[in-house]
C-alpha cells in the first residue's frame, strides 16, 4: 500500500515523521503501524476508564482529542408526575 505524501498531501510526511518520534518508530510505516496499534488499545481502554469511579469531568476533557471525544456527566434530579 502506498500512501500519497506529495502535492496536497505532503503535511502528512511531517505527521508520520513526529508520530514516529513520539512511538520511537524509526520508519513511517512503523510510525502508521504503532499509531493503529496504539488507537486499537486506547479506545476501548477511554471506554473503560470513564466507568472508573475517580473520573471526573476534568479528567474527561483532558483526555480528549479533536478526534476522540470523552464525555462524563453525572446526572441528578426529582421528576414529579
Amino acid at each position: 500500500m502506498r500512501i500519497e505524501t506529495s502535492g496536497k498531501y505532503a503535511w502528512r510526511t511531517d505527521l508520520y515523521d513526529d508520530v514516529g518520534e513520539l512511538l520511537s518508530e524509526n520508519t513511517r510505516s512503523g510510525a502508521v503501524d504503532g499509531a493503529c496499534e496504539f488507537t486499537r488499545e486506547m479506545l476501548p481502554a477511554l471506554e473503560r476508564a470513564v466507568e472508573h469511579p475517580d473520573m471526573t469531568e476534568e479528567l474527561a476533557e483532558v483526555l480528549s482529542t479533536n478526534v476522540v471525544n470523552v464525555e462524563y456527566r453525572v446526572e441528578t434530579g426529582v421528576s414529579v408526575e
